[in-house]
């Protein structure tokens, strides 16, 4: 069931306000701000401390569960580039209670030694709001495949 109609039947608002809708995207852009600045405290104090805290990426082996392995990531990426920094541009925030989620488009400027690209991402997360204030619990981003890719979307 679309999650508009739950929410109309049980008069449940699931569009986010404008104000929490500040909130959540501010928890992404300190995110990126973090991930710029490669301060590994600050990163990881936006994720909810649950061993199931969930970052996936696009490549086969970036499935990372707990904070131990999202360190893992992260430190990862930070060895093997210069630069990486985020900006983000159209995006969509719901929520229902102390959950949040959200889908945004980004763009990953990435420059490792004379190498540099901006890479198109999309990202998907779920943050829940609790006495810290709104933490990730899930955080999802790969690269979306360009119109007119040989690539196969689909699976057979």
């Amino acid at each position: 069931m679309c999650l508009n109609a739950l929410a109309h039947d049980r008069e449940i608002v699931v569009y986010a306000t404008a104000s929490v809708e500040a909130d959540v995207m501010s928890v992404l852009r300190q995110f990126a701000d973090a991930y710029a600045s490669r301060d590994k405290g600050r990163l990881l104090g936006l994720f909810c401390s649950d061993r199931d805290a969930v970052v996936l990426g696009s490549g086969c082996d970036e499935r990372n569960v707990g904070s131990a392995a999202i360190w893992g990531q992260v430190r990862r990426d930070w060895e093997q580039t210069d630069t990486l920094r985020m900006r983000f541009g159209w995006r969509s925030v719901s929520t229902m209670g102390q959950v949040a989620w959200l889908a945004t488009d980004c763009y990953l400027y990435v420059q490792a030694g004379y190498r540099k690209a901006e890479v198109p991402l999309r990202i998907t997360a779920v943050m829940i709001q609790n006495h810290l204030g709104w933490q990730i619990a899930q955080l999802h981003y790969s690269s979306p495949i360009s119109v007119g890719s040989e690539a196969d979307t689909c699976v057979e």
